[in-house]
Order: C-alpha cells, then structure tokens, then sequence
C-alpha cells in the first residue's frame, strides 16, 4: 500500500512539473511566433536545450525515487518473520502428517485385532461343533459302524463284479442295471424327498437313465436306439460324472448311488457297442451284431433333441407348475452356486444361461462320444480317466474325513487332560 502511494506521488508530480514546463514553453513560443506574425516573418526556432535538460532532470528524479521506495520497502519486510512462519506451517503440516499415519497404524491394529477376536471365535465354535459331532457320532457309533461295513462291503463286492462283467461276462451287465438300477433310483427318490432334495431326481441323469431302460426292455435290437443308448450314457451322463463330482465313497450309499447313475450306463453301452453277442446271451432279445456306422443323426441331433425336450419339460414342471421355495436346492441352484461357475457367469447367472449351457455340453459331449463309438481304445481311455476321477475324488473325501475325525479325537484328549 504504502509503496502504491509512493508511485501515485511522484507520477503526479512528474505530471505536475512537466505540464507546467510544457505549458511555459509552449507560452514563449507563442509570443514569439506572435512577434514574427506581427514582423511578418515565420521563425523557424529549435527547441530550447534548457527546458529539455530539465525536462530529462525530472525523468530521473522520478526513476531515482521510484528505486529508492523499492530499496525502503524491500528492507522494511520482515523476512525472519517469514522464514519463522514458513518454518511453523513445515512443523504444523509434519505434525499433522504424523497425526494421520499414527491413526491409521492404530486403525490398521484394531483390525487385525478384531480379526484375530474373530478367528478365536470361530475356532471355538468349530471345537465346539467337532464336540457335538463327536458325540453323536459316539452315540450312534455301533449302529451307524455296522450299517457302513455293510455299505463298504457290498460296494466292494459290486465292483470286483462290475470288473468281471465288463472284462469277461458282458451278458451280466444288461440284468445287472435293470435290476438295480430302478431300486436304487426309487431309494433315491424317497431319500431325497425326506431331505427335500427331490428336484434333483427331475435332472437329466434320471430321464437318461428312464430312456435307456425303456429302450433295453422294449426294444433292444434296434440299432437305431442302441446307437442312442450309447450317446446319452457317453454324452450328458459321462459329463455328469465330472459336473456333480461323484466319488467313490463305498460306505456311504448316498454317493455310492451318484456314481452308479453316471458310470454304470456307461459300462452297458460298452457291453452293447464291443461285444454285442456276448451281452445278449441271457437277455430276453438280441442286440445288433452290426452296428450302425457313427451318424451325425443319431449319434448328436437325437440325444440333442432328448436334451432340448427334457429342458422344457424340467422349464414347465419346476419354474411353472412347481416352483419350488428359495430354501430348496434345485440343479441350477447348486450349480450356480459353485464359486467355479461364478468365476465365469458371475453371481446368480440367468436361467437361460444354465439352459444354454447345457445345450451346449449336450452337443460336445455327444460329438466326443461318436469318437468312443468309432474307436475301441478310445472307449477304453474314456472309461478309464472317469474312474480314475471319481477314485481320486473319493480318496480325498476319505483323507478329509479321516484327518478331521483325528483332529476331534485330539481335542477331546486334550480337554480330558485340563
């Protein structure tokens, strides 16, 4: 301000001095040229080197002055004052700095803290229900012990048979699954319904196992329809095995039923396609010794057609007429479910989505059986590698229940002790 009104006072005295310098010689030129206008004679005068001096003199004052209120006004600023309030806004920004990690290292603890409270707390429910789980198991233990060496042995005893029929008496294979293969399916139903799981027997495993009893009690000797027997137990059937992760679990007959549902059909088209005269020995009709070459026809549009009339169907009786409530488990539910299918289709996938997928393995999976179908070996590798699947997936549920089993009995010793 006051280096403003510096400025403002010596331009206004410039001004002032040099208009009354312009004015007085503008003055005594005008008498003198009134003098030569009364004389007669215009005068050429040059200007006047005194007033110009002068003039110039004034010019420099006033810069002179200029320079010395900027020299006064830069010496009168305080600058410790501003080294000193530069050094207090650092000190005051430092702290504040300090203030804001200090929060979020404590808000850092705090979460760790309450994590680790968590963690506790879930490790003793865990405990807790291993207790519960124990002592019902403890409970029930003779009983239940003695109804699972039954289940294991039978299972056992079912599989060296399997084995045998499949490498040596194939004419066992065709009675085996009608005989069983409905008894356990009406077990199954009515288990289900009990655990109100019942929508899962409405699944196509179920319709392509009805389709392919029908087809060996009415009309076996169809080449035709053999052809279809042995797309849908290597086609949708085949890929239910991996979907549903069946398991070779031989006390429990819940997932001993899973896996005969998927595999068991697949061991009777092998029967059928490899050694068709052997398979029918003691059986009511005749296979077809001759086979039909593989067709697109009946090989992947028919078991296409079986799966695009089983989705509507399924479509109008479950998402329809039934419309079962949000607590029971359905195909789509579970599969949706899987953190494998959400990593793919996302949370909660459409319905339509699920459908279409299926159309899709429908159409692959019965392309790959057309090459089971044309080649021996490659049936052979394929069966192999689905047994191989579901041993594998049944030796992990034996370890997992085995070594949580161990883990409760440890923690029960141990509570004994203290």
């Amino acid at each position: 301000m006051e280096e403003e009104l510096v400025q403002r006072s010596h331009a206004s005295s410039f001004a002032s001095s040099s208009e009354g310098d312009y004015a007085q010689s503008h003055e005594g030129q005008d008498d003198e040229n009134e003098d030569a206008a009364g004389s007669g004679v215009l005068s050429d005068s040059e200007p006047n080197d005194a007033d110009d001096f002068d003039y110039y003199q004034d010019v420099y004052r006033f810069v002179g002055a200029m320079k010395e209120g900027f020299q006064n006004r830069k010496i009168s600023v305080d600058w410790e004052t501003i080294q000193r309030k530069k050094a207090e806004v650092k000190e005051e920004f430092q702290r504040k700095k300090d203030e804001v990690t200090e929060a979020v290292i404590s808000s850092k603890e705090r979460i760790k803290e309450k994590s680790r409270e968590k963690l506790d707390a879930g490790k003793k429910k865990i405990l807790k229900l291993r207790k519960k789980t124990y002592k019902r198991l403890k409970a029930m233990e003779p009983e239940e012990n003695y109804r699972q060496k039954v289940v294991f042995t039978k299972s056992v005893l079912t599989l060296v048979l399997k084995t045998f029929a499949v490498c040596s008496g194939q004419w066992l294979l065709p009675w085996y699954y009608a005989i069983t293969c409905p008894t356990l399916i009406v077990w199954r139903i009515i288990t289900y319904w009990q655990a109100q799981f019942q929508y899962f027997c409405l699944d196509f495993c179920y319709f392509g196992n009805l389709i392919i009893l029908l087809i060996l009690w009415l009309n076996p000797s169809s080449p035709e329809l053999c052809s279809l027997i042995f797309s849908l137990a290597n086609g949708m059937l085949y890929l239910g095995a991996f979907s549903f992760r069946n398991s070779l679990v031989f006390h429990s007959v819940d997932k001993m039923t899973s896996t005969y549902i998927h595999t068991v059909p697949i061991l009777l088209s092998f029967g059928i396609r490899w050694y068709p005269e052997v398979t029918s020995r003691y059986w009511h009709a005749s296979f077809p010794t001759e086979a039909l070459d593989p067709s697109w026809q009946w090989n992947v549009l028919v078991p296409f057609l079986v799966m695009v009339t089983h989705s509507a169907l399924y479509t109008l009786l479950v998402n329809v007429i039934l419309q079962p409530e949000e607590h029971i488990v359905t195909s789509y539910r579970y599969l949706s479910a899987k953190k494998s299918i959400k990593r793919v289709f996302g949370p909660n996938p459409p319905y339509i989505v699920f459908v279409t997928v299926n159309w899709i393995c429908s159409l692959f999976f019965s392309t790959l059986s057309m090459v089971f179908y044309s080649y021996f070996y490659f049936h052979v590798l394929g069966i192999c590698v689905l047994f191989w699947f579901v041993t594998w997936n049944g030796a992990g549920y034996y370890f997992s229940v085995f070594r949580m089993s161990l883990a409760t009995k440890n923690d029960r010793e141990t509570d004994k002790e203290e």
